[in-house]
């Protein structure tokens, strides 16, 4: 994947009318190559009814971009010691969130590359689909799994775990994964897909609350998730540690450990509602980039701009997004 540099100037530009027709208010976008910002840019409104503009302090939900910064989390857990990732979470956790026996073999891995068989998500006791290594099922459920005995194995809630081993290492100073009255006032507001503003978010009527999930509940601001695309290409044992596991997901498309795979590009989406978001970072090229909206149509915004300044083929992904539940 590699970054038009030539095209950067004009990405506002994409944004805005992407954004026009597709009835999204705010969009805010980083571009770096080998550790180097080549553009932030922000666009739009944080809150359309109070004429709050998008700035570098306005706070998006990263949805599943969580996932590929705790896989980057359970990397240096395995680094240390902590956990074996071909080790069946059953030996470290008996909690499972589902009876079928197949599941007891389920691994780090497993959960990391979405083959474990569990859904996304839905009432426990959970079915599997397949047995754990025999398919591709995208899982948030899984996730949890995997944070679950991660908490367990270190004692640590999840929050404090990540800002000890990956927000204060990389300087990622307003990145949060619970509930903070400071959201109250730097949280973007949703537009749904008719273009009509959704009511504040808060911990009444949120997606995440005051428990850190390890599938979605990541607070960002456009500064803060460009960090920890740096120290993904700063840490050279990263790619093929992702890598190391190649699960088919869709023609043209297969999960490594915590991330998506195509071309050569790793590469997620996040999605949590009114929240859509997308970023992508290459090892050979040194680019990438992250893109955050706040508009239930945001993800047709992040291909349009995508589109305009970068090589990287998203017709695969699009494809694959659409079939998770």
């Amino acid at each position: 994947m590699r970054i038009f540099r030539e095209g950067l100037s004009g990405a506002a530009a994409v944004a805005r009318a992407s954004m026009r027709a597709n009835k999204v208010p705010g969009l805010a976008m980083t571009f770096l190559s080998k550790g180097a910002c080549l553009l932030t840019e922000t666009v739009g409104l944080q809150d359309a009814e109070k004429g709050i503009p998008v700035t570098e302090n306005t706070c998006f939900e990263a949805a599943s971009l969580t996932k590929p910064v705790f896989a980057f989390l359970v990397k240096k857990l395995q680094e240390s010691g902590v956990i074996d990732l071909n080790m069946p979470l059953a030996a470290y956790n008996k909690a499972a969130p589902g009876n079928d026996p197949r599941l007891v073999r389920a691994t780090a891995k497993h959960v990391l590359s979405h083959s474990t068989g569990l859904p996304n998500w839905g009432r426990l006791p959970l079915p599997l689909s397949f047995a754990p290594g025999q398919g591709f099922s995208y899982s948030g459920s899984g996730y949890q799994y995997l944070q679950q005995t991660v908490e367990k194995l270190t004692g640590t809630r999840l929050d404090d775990l990540l800002q000890r081993e990956v927000f204060d290492p990389l300087q990622m100073e307003s990145a949060c994964m619970i509930w903070t009255p400071a959201l109250r006032h730097t949280l973007a507001r949703t537009w749904d897909e008719a273009g009509r503003q959704e009511p504040p978010r808060t911990t009444a009527r949120h997606t995440s609350g005051m428990e850190p999930n390890a599938a979605y509940s990541l607070y960002v601001t456009v500064g803060d998730y460009p960090k920890f695309l740096q120290g993904c290409l700063s840490d050279g044992t990263l790619p093929d540690w992702i890598a190391q596991v190649k699960n088919p997901a869709a023609p043209g498309v297969d999960w490594g450990l915590g991330w998506g795979m195509t071309d050569g590009a790793f590469w997620h989406w996040g999605d949590n509602g009114g929240f859509k978001s997308f970023a992508a970072f290459d090892p050979l090229s040194g680019d990438a980039f992250a893109i955050h909206t706040n508009g239930a149509n945001g993800l047709r915004v992040c291909f349009d701009v995508i589109a305009a300044v970068t090589d990287l083929d998203f017709a695969p992904i699009d494809r694959m997004i659409k079939t998770v539940d």
